[in-house]
């Protein structure tokens, strides 16, 4: 019998090679740069080296069976390996790998005093090699030189769904078929649509792309998904596909911007479904067209504002939304009290509960509190509130009247009213606002204004109205302007000499001196902050940390299993004669809304008590900051405590 089996597996084998002998290969070389494995190992501490290391291989391996089937040329590296000179030797550079990059992540500070974080930058900015980037690698190696295709969510499965199928890698020159079902929409598309006050499907057509994913496999190495806001707002993008994630409906899973391809799936060939095989073979072959191509409009900030959040914003603070928040914070404390009671009954009956189940009775024996409705628009509307209070009308009426003239930058995630724009009455968006400003400065009207215009919507720095002119003359049927890169007119031209494009201009990356003040409070850029103050009695002392999350932010104390997100941890290192007495003391939480994950939100106190009265204790907090729209890159703060 064995060996009637070892001939089948021999025959097999055999007839696969014939059937990979017999494909007419593609013209191209490929370089695939690896270093990943099938297994997740983002954010997990524990997972098997061994497994891990062994898994690169064979995900390696995988790879370049497949590439060498279609490829006239195939190389394969090791991301440590790899300088991104080796890609113009090769018509794409497939990443599945971490690099070694050219400028390491850095902090920029002055003085001792925390500045900013500066991304690590792996290509030169005028690079136009065409590139495939593996899940999360659109992120790891873009940020630096501003590629759209971000960390929105490491949270994509195995489905995509509001495919274009109109595009060229769903056309050939592989040939392609798609066979969807409808499935559930993800909860939390759901969810971000109500937030939205966006009109989101029940279920939607769905097409697998891989057999496994974190969802059925446990451990599974996990998509990417890339945030929809301002993604189109240069001429030299294209959302191909979305995903079934833990994110908004429109969350991207595949996407091009200039010569960069986001294949926001994580499965390596040996696990791609045999529909998805082709169009990925098909996307190789039509990113290698944007040879040449780089980019223009830059992303340099992940969560820049774009127009939608003025609109929701006006939602924000509106009655409909009030209600629906209302209700749910309502539907949640009447769902964990009865969960409490019934662990309670569990527990009184001589059941064991485990510490989760311990957590659930205590938020249940804390319900959330409801905030009245001008409570609830006070913490929303900010500064505006003090102008507007409650007044329902008033807050859409600005939003509405106003919403052409908000801006944003790169240096923050939020919105403000451009009053220059405002009082000529044209649109930031139309390039008018350009021809008007140089005007005013033309016929010395208003000088100072025109000026404040055109410094904040381009990147030119001219002197003298002569030269904007000739500028505008030039150029003026090739400007677009883009939110996403930075609130700025540029200009649809790829010769590097082209002025107007140079994002040097902002010194995006160097000091800003009003950075340099000490953060007491949380802000949309960085929405956890932590403060301490300890207790001292003789031997005995406690220390309370105290945790401020901006509004509309959560981290999360637990994770589910079926959630991909990083659970917050904390490290004690004491010196001296501190020990540290008992567990640390967390706050109770709450449900995330379709989930099973606890969520911290709003101001929590964690309490650890010690002994002994000279050291110091240093305390390391590891947390992921997530809200309705995306999650940010998993952080990690120090504190430093003299005792």
């Amino acid at each position: 019998m064995k060996r009637f089996l070892s001939i089948m597996a021999i025959a097999l084998l055999a007839c696969i090679a014939t059937m990979a002998a017999t494909v007419k290969k593609t013209n191209l070389k490929v370089l695939y740069v690896g270093g990943h494995s099938d297994i997740e190992t983002f954010g997990v501490a524990d997972y098997d080296k061994e497994a891990h290391a062994k898994s690169i291989e064979t995900r390696t391996a995988a790879w370049k069976s497949f590439l060498e089937t279609y490829f006239t040329t195939v190389k394969t590296v090791q991301g440590k390996d790899y300088n991104y000179k080796m890609s113009y030797n090769y018509d794409v550079t497939i990443i599945d790998g971490d690099l070694k990059p050219l400028e390491p992540r850095r902090t920029v500070s002055q003085n001792g005093k925390y500045s900013k974080m500066v991304d690590a930058k792996y290509f030169p900015e005028n690079f136009d090699r065409p590139v495939i980037t593996i899940a999360e690698e659109g992120e790891t190696v873009g940020r630096g030189i501003g590629v759209k295709n971000d960390w929105y969510c490491l949270c994509l499965l195995g489905h995509a769904y509001n495919m274009n199928t109109k595009s060229a890698i769903f056309k050939g020159p592989y040939p392609v078929k798609i066979t969807t079902e409808n499935r559930p929409t993800p909860a939390a598309a759901k969810e971000y649509g109500e937030f939205a006050h966006e009109k989101v499907p029940a279920t939607v057509a769905m097409w697998k792309v891989q057999n496994k994913d974190y969802g059925n496999s446990k451990g599974y190495k996990i998509g990417m998904v890339t945030r929809p806001w301002g993604y189109l707002d240069s001429p030299d993008t294209e959302i191909i596909s979305g995903g079934e994630s833990a994110k908004c409906f429109h969350a991207i899973s595949i996407g091009r911007h200039a010569n960069w391809l986001h294949w926001g799936f994580s499965a390596s060939p040996a696990d791609m479904t045999e529909e998805a095989k082709p169009v990925f073979l098909n996307a190789v072959i039509y990113i290698s067209k944007f040879a040449g191509h780089h980019i223009i409009a830059r992303k340099l900030n992940e969560g820049i504002a774009t127009r939608t959040s003025v609109d929701e914003q006006k939602y924000n603070v509106s009655k409909e939304n009030y209600d629906s928040f209302k209700n749910s914070i309502e539907g949640y404390n009447q769902l964990m009290k009865h969960r409490s009671d019934s662990l309670k009954s569990i527990e009184a009956a001589g059941g064991k509960l485990s510490d989760q189940d311990k957590t659930y009775i205590q938020m249940g024996e804390h319900p959330q509190y409801v905030p009245n409705y001008l409570e609830y628009v006070k913490e929303r509307a900010g500064e505006l509130y003090e102008k507007f209070g409650a007044d329902v009308t008033a807050y859409e009426k600005y939003y509405t009247e106003n919403r052409p003239y908000f801006y944003g930058n790169l240096n923050d995630y939020g919105v403000k009213l451009d009053e220059d724009a405002k009082s000529l009455g044209i649109a930031n968006n139309d390039k008018r606002i350009l021809d008007k400003a140089i005007s005013m400065w033309e016929n010395n009207k208003d000088i100072e204004k025109a000026k404040r215009i055109l410094y904040r919507y381009t990147l030119l720095r001219y002197e003298d109205a002569k030269e904007w002119r000739q500028w505008y003359k030039k150029y003026q049927n090739k400007l677009f302007f883009t939110e996403s890169g930075g609130w700025l007119w540029l200009v649809n031209d790829l010769d590097p000499k082209t002025p107007g494009n140079d994002y040097s201009i902002l010194k995006f990356n160097e000091i800003d001196e009003t950075a340099l003040a000490p953060k007491k409070k949380a802000t949309q850029e960085d929405p956890v902050a932590f403060s301490y103050a300890t207790i001292q009695k003789g031997e005995e002392g406690e220390i309370i940390i105290r945790m401020n999350i901006y509004p509309g932010y959560h981290i999360y104390s637990v994770v589910s299993d079926q959630d991909p997100y990083i659970q917050t941890s904390y490290d004690f290192k004491a010196e001296g004669d501190i020990k540290l007495e008992g567990e640390l003391q967390k706050p109770a939480g709450k449900l995330m809304n379709g989930s099973q994950s606890i969520i911290y939100e709003g101001e929590q106190v964690l309490r650890q008590k010690y002994t002994g009265k000279q050291g110091k204790l240093t305390v390391t907090i590891n947390y992921q900051a997530c809200n309705n729209h995306a999650c940010l890159m998993p952080k990690s703060k120090t504190l430093e405590i003299e005792l």
